[in-house]
């Protein structure tokens, strides 16, 4: 039985996966190599420093290319640059450009389109949610925030037409992955500068990626293969068209499209499902994790051995949303070779076990002096099923551990308010990665972070951040995030529930099409077979 996902988190929710099922195929879309993709939502701008949702992503990747790309394995591969060098400290980085990278109007993409690009997205006037991603970059957050006026002073320079140098803070071993997010993507300038409007009219559209922009109405994005892209020859499908029908699952019976899931919206509907198109129903996991948070700094959840009791007394598999967790990071995000998960297993650090775990709560409960767990309360938010959750959770405890727990649920942002404030029991909580990497989900748990407020704080944790940002080997920096995440667990700082998955429809003809760690959907390099 395949675990349905209702939930979408409130934070953002996000290896890559070649998927099969379907009910059929459209004989005349593989003929024209055209590929339809059934959406619940499709962008109304298509600017790169303001892409924040999984159907805009979806469409600006297929658009635009930066100077790197992911592949298929969700590793960071030269894209528009062809090369670059490091200098001796780690902090500076020379990019050559391909001199085949070309703009949809034919023009040459200069290093000087990305200086612009990334100024423009630092901008403290642009709308750019994800501008905290740039902040490795030397000055990067002071002038967004305002406190820097002089554009110049950004490590950020073309050096001639087909070179650009950009300078680090500090070293980041992981700065080249960061470089395949949207808001690192370059934009035409010539265009940009005279019209603050470029990126919601088809007529100034002027894109460098292996797709260009055909057709763009309120129901249909149509993106046409781009003769003039530097791996033109790459790329199989003559044309995607990102589609809005009232229903995409009755359009994917209908065969009118040929992929739902991902990109956005829960577009599933699995009312309208019939027995034939259920069972082809596939899943596919997103950097995004589920989990409950304590507040360390009240007794009874100071005590770490009540706080591992709550988390080995948990069935996960019967909580039917995503993949149980063990560990943080989710398996959708890349590792040394495989994803981290593959090669980390989450499993290592504890186990779900009834009885162990009521031995570690009566010993907990002496330990604090007390004869019974005091009856406490989860907050969650409401909509998206986070209820539902809490109940299955706390039936499990009663079950269990004989334990009686209450839930109140609250609006998205009274809850966040309480959980800033320490001003609760426990928490629900989820996190997505901003880009694809380890650092992106384990440094919401350094004592610097701003997002951070689970109330923990360990300074060997933080001393295991610091030492992955400055390993360049990967290998190696991977064995340091599996010490952290060891770290994190054992003590228990929060309870890790699910890994978040969606559920998909695709034709089992479509290949190399799948959905990207952050949610969006990777077509690019996708073919018919």
């Amino acid at each position: 039985m395949k675990r349905l996902l209702h939930i979408i988190l409130a934070v953002g929710l996000m290896m890559s996966v070649t998927l099969t099922g379907g009910t059929g195929s459209s004989s005349a879309a593989q003929t024209n190599k055209v590929l339809r993709i059934g959406l619940g939502s499709l962008p109304e701008v298509l600017d790169p420093a303001s892409s924040a949702d999984k159907s805009t992503n979806t469409a600006v990747k297929g658009l635009f290319e930066g100077l790197v790309r992911l592949n298929e394995a969700g590793i960071a591969v030269p894209g528009t640059a062809k090369s670059w060098t490091l200098s001796s400290d780690g902090r500076t980085y020379t990019f050559t450009l391909r001199a085949d990278a070309k703009w949809s109007n034919g023009q040459q993409v200069l290093a000087s389109d990305f200086e612009y690009a990334w100024k423009r997205a630092l901008a403290p006037e642009t709308d750019n949610l994800f501008a905290f991603n740039m902040y490795v970059i030397i000055n990067a957050e002071k002038y967004h925030q305002g406190i820097l006026k002089d554009a110049s002073s950004l490590g950020v320079k073309a050096l001639s037409s087909n070179t650009l140098q950009v300078t680090l803070k500090e070293k980041t071993s992981y700065f080249i992955q960061l470089l395949a997010e949207s808001t690192y993507l370059p934009v035409y300038a010539k265009t940009a500068k005279g019209n603050s409007k470029w990126a919601t009219d088809i007529k100034s559209m002027i894109t460098n990626g292996p797709f260009k922009l055909k057709a763009w109405t309120d129901n249909e994005i149509s993106l046409v293969k781009n003769p003039d892209y530097y791996a033109a020859k790459d790329i199989k499908l003559s044309e995607v068209r990102l589609l809005l029908p009232e229903n995409p699952t009755i359009a994917y019976m209908n065969k009118e499209v040929d992929w739902v899931g991902g990109g956005g919206e829960e577009s599933v509907d699995y009312a309208s499902l019939d027995s034939a198109t259920e069972r082809s129903l596939d899943e596919a996991p997103y950097a995004s994790t589920y989990f409950y948070q304590f507040n360390l700094s009240k007794a009874p959840f100071n005590n770490l051995k009540i706080r591992k009791a709550l988390a080995m007394a948990i069935d996960r598999e019967s909580l039917r949303y995503g993949n149980p967790a063990y560990g943080f990071v989710p398996p959708s995000i890349h590792g040394a070779k495989l994803n981290f998960r593959s090669e980390m297993s989450g499993r290592a650090y504890f186990r779900e076990d009834a009885a162990a775990a009521r031995v570690l709560l009566k010993e907990g409960l002496r330990e604090s002096g007390l004869a019974k767990l005091p009856v406490f309360t989860i907050i969650v938010n409401d909509g998206s099923n986070h209820g539902a959750i809490a109940k299955k959770v706390i039936d499990g405890w009663h079950k269990n551990l004989g334990i009686d727990v209450n839930i109140e649920i609250q609006s998205f942002p009274e809850l966040v308010k309480n959980r800033e404030n320490q001003n609760y029991t426990m928490a629900r909580a989820g996190w997505t990665a901003d880009f694809n990497d380890p650092a992106s989900m384990m440094e919401l748990f350094s004592s610097q972070s701003v997002s951070n407020d689970t109330g923990w704080s360990n300074t060997v944790y933080d001393r295991y951040m610091h030492q992955a940002q400055q390993t360049t080997d990967t290998g190696k920096r991977m064995e340091i995030y599996a010490k952290a995440e060891k770290l994190l667990i054992e003590q228990m700082a929060v309870i890790p529930l699910f890994y978040c998955v969606t559920d998909l429809l695709s034709n089992p003809n479509i290949q190399n099409v799948y959905v990207d760690y952050d949610g969006s959907i990777a077509f690019t390099r996708g073919f018919w077979m």
